[in-house]
């Protein structure tokens, strides 16, 4: 890439589709995004879902936790009609794909199968009831994929982020190879002495 910028798409092509939609990353990767980003939250069944909020309420027809909710139930709420550019039927992407759930897997399939380098940024959303299980699933799913010891040469390639330093630090003992960022939204007086959070190697 040289010295040229890299442009990550956000929640997918969220301001154009409903963010977090396969669709809202089919439009990113389409437009030649160099990277994605996504944020994934556990079911109560054990899914690694793509939704940025907690609670359910601004980004699909219904009512409150993702994590008090089995995948099944999920996939029965609407996820984009909310979005001013939700218009199933227009474009290249399946009808459903503006307005359904998100899995984290089909995620992982539709950036794999982009033919092309993809860089995906994960962030695992804190606090949770689930703890550290939103880790263990995540490097299980990635070992699956084979996305867990990156090469140079690999065309996909996964960084693990959180604002959580306790889950960049389970990545860092789950998956050593793994890049992680801890997310700031402050800078704590102890990072400006030049330390970071052991297991953390980047800050964003």
């Amino acid at each position: 890439m040289g010295d040229q910028p890299l442009v990550f798409a956000h929640r997918g092509a969220s301001y154009d589709l409903p963010e977090h939609t396969l669709a809202a990353y089919l439009r990113a990767l389409a437009e030649g995004a160099d990277g994605l980003e996504c944020d994934v939250r556990l079911t109560r069944d054990g899914h690694l879902v793509c939704v940025h909020d907690r609670r359910l309420d601004r980004t699909s027809n219904g009512h409150g936790l993702v994590s008090a909710r089995t995948l099944a139930q999920l996939e029965e709420l609407d996820f984009g009609s909310w979005h001013p550019g939700c218009v199933p039927g227009e474009g290249d992407e399946p009808d459903d794909s503006h307005t359904r759930l998100l899995t984290l897997e089909r995620l992982l399939d539709a950036v794999l199968a982009a033919g092309r380098p993809v860089r995906l940024l994960i962030e695992t959303k804190h606090p949770t009831r689930y703890g550290r299980d939103v880790e263990r699933r995540l490097v299980a799913l990635l070992r699956r994929y084979g996305l867990t010891e990156p090469k140079p040469d690999d065309p996909v390639q996964v960084t693990v982020m959180s604002f959580a330093p306790l889950a960049v630090r389970r990545i860092r003992d789950l998956a050593p190879a793994l890049p992680t960022v801890l997310l700031l939204e402050v800078l704590p007086r102890w990072m400006r002495l030049g330390r970071l959070p052991f297991g953390t190697r980047v800050a964003g």
